[in-house]
């Protein structure tokens, strides 16, 4: 088994489907997968609560109980009902928001990793973190950072104008690794299928502080903009003292 589990293995493990019981052990052992998988897990649960859902187990049922007319036919158990089910929601199902035609399953993520792949969300002055996203269906990604004061920088690509392309996964650790300075901050993902303007992030990100500091909220619990690329993440890193 790999380092990780895929989203496949992890959607497989959810539904039931780990009979050798490797699956559970290494999630529940492994501080990268679990919260995947309960990502995972929180998204089934809303696609099963979905108008659709009761539809496509209508529809799984149906086939179960018709005779089998030809020499080979399906025991249909209920671990593989549910994944069956699931997935057809998952590929089927297209939340409000969504641009119409798209169909593929996953989701876009953001996270800070310490040096041993840990989630992070807390450091000190000096340490060392790695970026690492969740494309989803997109390829590229622009991650924008929020200071204390206000200030708006790129984070990633360092230096970049626009985002740039990434391998799809849903674990993609982007480099270099950044080296933590004094001050929180808070990170704004942007995703997209094509290259987005760094300074037109920025923009739309800068206005959401505004907002937030006539709420009187501070920079760093400002929203995310909508409107920019296909789909965002945000996270916030805690620095101590």
């Amino acid at each position: 088994m790999a380092e990780h589990l895929s989203r496949l293995e992890l959607d497989e493990w959810l539904s039931g489907l780990d009979p050798t019981g490797r699956m559970g052990a290494h999630v529940a052992s492994c501080a990268t997968c679990g919260p995947v998988a309960e990502e995972l897990r929180q998204a089934r649960e809303s696609s099963l609560r979905a108008p659709r859902a009761a539809t496509v187990f209508a529809k799984l049922e149906a086939k179960r109980a018709q005779p089998a007319r030809a020499r080979w036919s399906w025991h249909w158990g209920g671990p593989l009902v549910a994944a069956l089910a699931v997935g057809l929601v998952l590929v089927v199902y297209v939340p409000k928001g969504t641009e119409e035609g798209v169909r593929l399953k996953g989701s876009v993520a953001l996270r800070l990793l310490s040096d041993g792949g840990a989630p992070v969300s807390s450091a000190r002055p000096g340490e060392r973190v790695t970026l690492a996203v969740g494309t989803g269906a997109h390829r590229y990604v622009l991650v924008l950072a929020v200071d204390e004061a206000g200030a708006v920088d790129v984070l990633w690509p360092q230096g970049g104008r626009t985002s740039d392309a990434v391998e799809p996964g849903a674990e993609v650790k982007l480099s270099p690794p950044l080296e933590v300075t004094p001050g929180s901050v808070a990170l704004h993902a942007f995703f997209s299928d094509t290259p987005l303007l760094a300074d037109e992030a920025k923009a739309g990100l800068l206005a959401r502080i505004a907002e937030a500091r006539v709420r009187g909220r501070g920079p760093l619990d400002a929203a995310t903009p909508d409107g920019l690329g296909k789909a965002s993440a945000h996270a916030v890193l805690r620095v101590a003292p």
